[in-house]
């Protein structure tokens, strides 16, 4: 008897663990969506009836342009080896919304084990065999490019270096469609340069969907008029982008720029927030403005000063400006081979004197300690304005020639007028600030401005330029702070002067500025007149 009662509470649980512990259609359902809802369609083969499970569900997703689908599943339905679980699904496709649907989920089970009951239906009840979904997109009305007063300047009645920053828009080429993905089609509006490019998304908006039920293999366009439509996203209009282009500043460049017989780029910004009030080059055709590689010249003084001041050289140092200094075997002289002797930080600063610079440069400061300097005011520092722009760099000197050449600003040393425009807009506010070109919508991320503790000193230094150095004679009026540059370029030749771009880099309130003139020679004479002339027009 007592066998007996043993044999039967084996019985009973092995019966209960065999309950409790067999396949139920409510985990398969689990696994498939997971997948499903993963996007790691690859594995649905192994929860489906058929091998085709996998191709379909890619098919669709790239059909729509899914991003991300919800599912969520209700109570299973047993009805012996079958079941049905019901669902429902999000999907949120690109450029676009979400589309929700009801659908169901068959099942069957197999030799004790529960499977999907794979057809196209499974994906989306309307579905039949050999049928899958497509979408159609119809967009709105394109936003506008203003300038910050509102402005329209997507037009081509603006000056032509604000039609490059700005951009054209074009008909999709069928590698546009590719890239953008299926919102867009072969002929529909896109960016194809400039902001219009890079702020596609916004400027465009979001399109009115169609999705509807496609045979497999057929382009949407070969669908007839009257295909089944399983649903509808509405779109919404473009949104306007607006620059920080300040149209009474931008007139004002391009005033001091037209007439000028030779390639000038001048770029304005506001020391207090980086904005880019006014870009102007000529002749058109090429952003030098922006995307220009050039060495800055004397201009680099700035930040070398700085480096200097920060390494304890005092204001009230004495330097001795002589006719050459040599550094590695590698002779360095002033503009002119003028030689001044004896000088104050501020003259010597004011009269741009390579050799006093240089033999205070090479006693006090090493590669790191200028290349930290430099990096201080955005120097290898992508800037990441929404259009093409120079990545400025400077690599660090690994000699003290090298060093020496890079304080003056010559040697590996390569920026671009809108950041050279950056250096003075940080000396004038106290802190070095990125570049903003787009203020609507806000940028993000972008850092925090960087001190610059000898701005003080730097603005004396810069003011003394024009009222005592090389910008005296220019004719400035009120209170602007510069300093002039002469870049040289080109293969060395001994005794055989060098070709170079004339810059003018500084400010006044709380607009500063850089100009460049290509082979322009001298910054005092080809550069500064141009500012002089950009100043008088605001």
């Amino acid at each position: 008897m007592l066998a007996a009662v043993l044999v039967a509470a084996l019985l009973g649980g092995g019966v209960y663990w065999y309950l409790s512990s067999r396949p139920v259609p409510e985990e398969t359902a689990d696994a498939y969506v997971a997948a499903w809802t993963s996007g790691d369609y690859s594995t649905l083969d192994q929860w489906a009836t058929s091998s085709e499970a996998s191709a379909f569900y890619t098919e669709v997703a790239e059909n729509l342009g899914v991003e991300s689908v919800e599912v969520t599943t209700g109570e299973a339905v047993v009805d012996g080896d079958t079941a049905t679980v019901p669902f429902t699904a999000t999907f949120t496709l690109s450029h676009s919304g979400t589309w929700t649907y009801d659908g169901e989920l068959p099942l069957q089970r197999i030799d004790g084990q529960w499977k999907v009951d794979f057809s196209p239906a499974v994906l989306h009840p309307e579905l039949g065999p050999g049928q899958t979904l497509a979408r159609t997109n119809a967009w709105g009305e394109r936003g506008r490019v203003r300038a910050a007063d509102g402005t329209p300047v997507d037009t081509s009645d603006v000056s032509g270096s604000i039609q490059m920053i700005v951009g054209e828009v074009g008909p999709a080429t069928a590698e546009d469609a590719a890239e953008l993905g299926p919102a867009y089609q072969e002929g529909d509006p896109v960016g194809k340069s400039g902001i219009q490019r890079s702020q596609q998304d916004r400027l465009a908006g979001t399109p009115t969907t169609v999705i509807h039920v496609v045979d497999q293999g057929a382009p949407p366009e070969g669908e007839p008029e009257d295909a089944a439509v399983v649903g509808t996203i509405e779109g919404s209009p473009g949104q306007d982008v607006t620059l920080s282009i300040d149209m009474a500043v931008q007139q004002a460049a391009v005033d001091a720029v037209i007439g000028q017989r030779k390639a000038t780029a001048l770029v304005a910004v506001r020391p207090s927030t980086g904005e880019v009030l006014a870009v102007a080059n000529v002749p058109g055709g090429f952003n030098r403005a922006l995307e220009g590689q050039y060495a800055p010249g004397s201009t680099f003084k700035i930040i070398s000063y700085d480096a200097l001041l920060d390494a304890g050289m005092g204001m009230d140092a004495t330097l001795d400006c002589a006719e050459t200094v040599t550094v590695g075997g590698w002779p360095f002289k002033n503009a002119g081979d003028a030689a001044y002797g004896e000088q104050s930080v501020t003259e010597a600063f004011a009269t741009s004197c390579n050799t006093a610079l240089i033999s205070e440069v090479v006693h006090r400061l090493d590669g790191g300690s200028l290349t930290a300097a430099a990096e201080r005011y955005g120097f290898n520092r992508d800037l990441s304005l929404g259009v093409p722009a120079l990545t400025p760099s400077f690599p660090t000197p690994d000699s003290d020639t090298l060093l020496a050449a890079a304080s003056i600003g010559q040697g590996q040393i390569l920026t671009s007028p809108l950041h050279m425009a950056t250096i003075p807009a940080a000396v004038a506010d106290g802190h070095w600030r990125p570049p903003v070109l787009v203020t609507d919508p806000a940028p993000a991320g972008l850092p925090d401005p960087v001190p610059v503790p000898a701005a003080e000193q730097l603005r004396t230094l810069m003011r003394a330029v024009v009222t005592d150095g090389t910008a005296k004679n220019v004719g400035f009026s009120g209170d602007v702070h510069g300093k002039t540059g002469t870049a040289e370029y080109g293969e060395y030749v001994e005794d055989e002067e060098m070709s170079a771009h004339g810059w003018f880099v500084g400010f006044e309130g709380d607009v500063a500025f850089a100009v460049l003139v290509e082979d322009g020679g001298s910054g005092a004479k080809a550069a500064a007149p141009v500012a002089r002339r950009f100043l008088e027009g605001l």
